[in-house]
């Protein structure tokens, strides 16, 4: 089954965003996570971009509030994004470029009607190898928070 409302509108696989997944997960992840941005676990909440409820994170998102007054669904729709001068989506590419994760790759994908393929794959690619359950972009401690495998490289 694959899920459309894990579609990320900047170009991630939500099912692999730190907040998506401490939410869902929880436990000792959900803390880390509240830890790191110095909230309370209750304020770490998202349902994925295409279903984003009144208490989601992603309501706060630079990237979702510009494509929304600008009308968009997704970057690649933006002239901006086309020239390479969205100062956000910029920075964000990059921080994603390195986790070895393609934002525009993963828009190109979208745009050309490829999601529920790039949704499946994705769906595969961020899974602990030892025990199959979903994880985070960004690995905190290189551990798998599920079962303790070690993620290093």
């Amino acid at each position: 089954m694959v899920e459309l409302n894990l579609v990320g509108r900047c170009g991630l696989y939500c099912g692999a965003c730190g907040i998506y997944r401490a939410y869902k997960d929880g436990g000792e992840y959900l803390q880390k996570v509240a830890d790191y941005f110095k909230i309370s676990p209750e304020k770490v909440r998202c349902e994925g971009c295409q279903v984003l409820t009144p208490n989601c994170w992603g309501n706060d998102c630079k990237i979702v509030q510009c494509l929304n007054a600008k009308n968009f669904q997704f970057c690649y729709q933006c002239p901006e994004y086309n020239t390479h001068n969205c100062e956000e989506f910029e920075k964000l590419a990059q921080r994603y470029l390195n986790d070895n994760v393609d934002l525009r790759a993963n828009l190109a994908r979208i745009k050309a009607g490829e999601t529920e393929a790039w949704l499946k794959e994705m769906n595969r690619r961020f899974r602990c190898p030892n025990c199959g359950k979903p994880l985070p972009v960004s690995r905190i401690n290189k551990r798998c928070y599920h079962c303790k495998t070690d993620l290093s490289p």
